[in-house]
């Protein structure tokens, strides 16, 4: 029963958030506000969204070449969220297809690509019965969009991360639903067909999962949101057929608590961001890849602490995001925890940073959106940062 009103309260939460900001949006018919950011030649705003054109973008943005691909998790056309693409330079902005509730809607994750082919879910709608998300792919010029498979429930719901591909198979992981309702881990042909149930979580082995899976050869690393020994969340490993499942982190509080971003890998070493930490405001973390050596790379102190996402690794040096609203900012730190700096103060109280950093050629790409007053007319941005 815990459990069961455990996931209404999320449920109702986020259908709640999401209420909020379509209200703003609809609340005024002015041109959306441009963030007021300080003057720095190497950040610039590449594109704002006005709300017909995609609103709220939640997860992070792909690259091939010179174009970015993203989503919204709100607007569009049918206000239910749209795919988009767009130079790097920020011209030429693409709406690629709108969803409208029966082909999904409200995407909270991210798009992966495959040659021609871009994968991603979408939080809710598709043609299940239960309208709790769906999977798809569609070609990068916006044709050939298809539902490959839909959550009713039992076989998940409401995944909030992305996929990962590996020779033909998508694996990922639903936020709610499966036996327990608390969430699965799930692999499934690119077409569409084998779609396999891994594993179900059940609170002592992690409970609402939120991020993406990483891989290495045939084993997945990820991390649950909440459950586990302390109820803070854990890390774990699993082979890419639902085998050899094993809780390498417990998450206490002092250690990380609550992640809610994926981690970066890199020589048999995972790097990730959580809240709690040693003065409860963040810590950046590494650990290796059996469970041990779990080192706490960096504690934040204040009110600039760290939020969600993930760290980009290039190198020796992994960027991120940390904070939130006007108290944002995009930061790099080494890989052994020296150098933390931050790179750029996103000094806006209506805007919030969603998802994680892109980095390709020396560049950073992001997007922040969500408005949190129903008076701001702020629909989101896409952004870059040259290092």
């Amino acid at each position: 029963m815990e459990i069961k009103n455990s996931v209404l309260m999320r449920l109702l939460c986020k259908l709640l958030l999401i209420s909020l900001f379509l209200v703003a949006c609809k609340k005024s018919n002015s041109p959306p506000s441009s963030p007021s950011n300080p003057v720095n030649s190497n950040y610039t705003v590449l594109f704002n969204f006005s709300g017909t054109n995609g609103a709220n973008p939640f997860g992070d943005l792909t690259i091939s070449g010179n174009t970015l691909y993203g989503m919204t998790s709100a607007g569009g056309t049918n206000d239910a969220g749209c795919i988009f693409s767009i130079k790097t330079d920020g011209s030429g902005y693409t709406n690629l297809f709108n969803f409208n509730g029966t082909n999904g809607e409200t995407p909270m994750g991210s798009l992966i690509l495959w040659e021609n082919t871009l994968y991603g879910m979408t939080s809710a709608g598709g043609m299940g019965s239960n309208y709790d998300g769906c999977i798809f792919s569609i070609n990068t010029d916006g044709s050939g969009y298809r539902d490959l498979y839909n959550f009713n429930g039992v076989n998940g719901a409401e995944p909030f991360g992305s996929l990962t591909l590996s020779v033909g198979k998508l694996y990922g992981m639903t936020e709610n639903g499966g036996k327990y309702g608390i969430g699965i881990i799930f692999s499934i042909d690119t077409n569409g067909t084998e779609y396999k149930d891994l594993l179900d979580f059940h609170d002592t082995n992690g409970m609402y999962p939120t991020g993406n899976l990483t891989l290495s050869g045939k084993v997945l690393y990820g991390m649950t949101s909440e459950g586990g020994k302390n109820h803070y969340g854990l890390i774990f490993s699993i082979d890419t057929d639902g085998t050899r499942y094993k809780d390498l982190l417990d998450f206490n509080g002092t250690n990380g608590a609550n992640p809610n971003g994926s981690l970066s890998l890199s020589e048999g070493i995972l790097y990730g961001i959580t809240s709690g930490g040693t003065h409860g405001s963040g810590i950046i973390f590494s650990i290796d890849t059996n469970g041990s050596g779990y080192t706490g790379l960096f504690n934040y102190s204040g009110t600039n602490g760290a939020g969600n996402g993930s760290l980009k690794l290039s190198g020796n040096v992994l960027y991120g995001i940390a904070g939130s609203g006007g108290n944002s900012n995009i930061f790099s730190i080494n890989t052994d925890g020296s150098g933390y700096k931050t790179l750029y103060n996103i000094i806006q109280t209506d805007v919030y940073p969603n998802g994680s950093l892109l980095f390709s050629n020396n560049v950073l790409y992001g997007m922040a959106g969500f408005p949190m007053n129903n008076s701001i007319n702020a629909y989101g941005y896409i952004f870059s940062y040259k290092l």
